[in-house]
């Protein structure tokens, strides 16, 4: 695949910030030397922000599983309320569209709920997975377990919206999976990093990676993890809110 750039990435709507950037190239790159083959998934892909990054690191012998219900109806009456209110112009075509406006080819794209990716994409054979579906409770713990299964033993699993205060169900299940074993390395201001597998050798390179990264960083105990918080420096945030309040006196003038 071809490397994606910056331009191309912001000229996709959604929720994907540049710090997650920096972070997912890290992770996927990791991943790819940690484990000599191994998919890749996304559960969620609202418009491909974060789908079109993940497909550069696609390697040959590899598959890349995205699922997300698309604007379909769900089973579960909550979830389809919380879809219509959030994503009312969610397609699969626009999704498909943006994805091959970067790449050409698709990825294996399945239009349904999250609670039937273990029925489409391999078991323990995952490198990197990326959560970013339902904030409701009761999936996102489904969500959960899934990410385990699919991974392979050193596989990172990403979790959007693990403290966002619109989805305090995310935060439940991602934090009580750390009594089931998950082992969180590092946090952005959305999303946690975390692997099933020993978190050692991936606190080991993150630390190696981290000075020439760019990004500004603390370390932080939790629960005897060493876990990074990571944030960017405030002068691409400034240029980032920068280039937002232009954009709104513009469409004011």
């Amino acid at each position: 695949m071809a490397a994606v750039t910056d331009r191309e990435i912001r000229s996709i709507p959604g929720w994907f910030f540049r710090t997650d950037w920096a972070m997912f190239r890290f992770a996927l790159s990791e991943s790819g030397r940690q484990i000599a083959v191994g998919d890749l998934a996304e559960i969620g892909a609202y418009l491909g922000k974060s789908a079109v990054l993940i497909g550069e690191y696609l390697r040959d012998g590899e598959v890349f599983t995205v699922i997300d219900l698309f604007g379909a109806e769900s089973d579960d009456a909550a979830n389809s309320a919380e879809n219509a209110a959030q994503y009312p112009v969610l397609t699969k075509r626009k999704f498909e569209d943006n994805y091959r406006r970067v790449h050409g080819n698709l990825p294996t794209v399945i239009q349904a709920p999250s609670s039937e990716i273990t029925e489409h994409a391999a078991q323990g054979r995952h490198r990197f997975v990326h959560v970013d579906g339902s904030h409701l409770y009761d999936h996102v713990a489904g969500d959960v377990t899934a990410s385990r299964l699919l991974l392979a033993e050193q596989g990172v699993v990403v979790f959007d919206d693990y403290r966002t205060v619109h989805a305090p169900g995310v935060a439940a299940a991602v934090w009580q999976a750390m009594d089931d074993g998950l082992k969180p390395f590092a946090v952005s201001e959305t999303k946690l990093y975390a692997t099933w597998g020993d978190a050692e050798p991936w606190t080991r390179a993150i630390d190696t990676w981290m000075p020439a990264s760019g990004l500004n960083h603390e370390v932080d105990a939790i629960a005897g993890h060493s876990v990074y918080r990571v944030w960017s420096p405030p002068n691409i945030v400034g240029r980032t809110a920068m280039s937002a309040f232009n954009l709104v006196q513009r469409l004011r003038a």
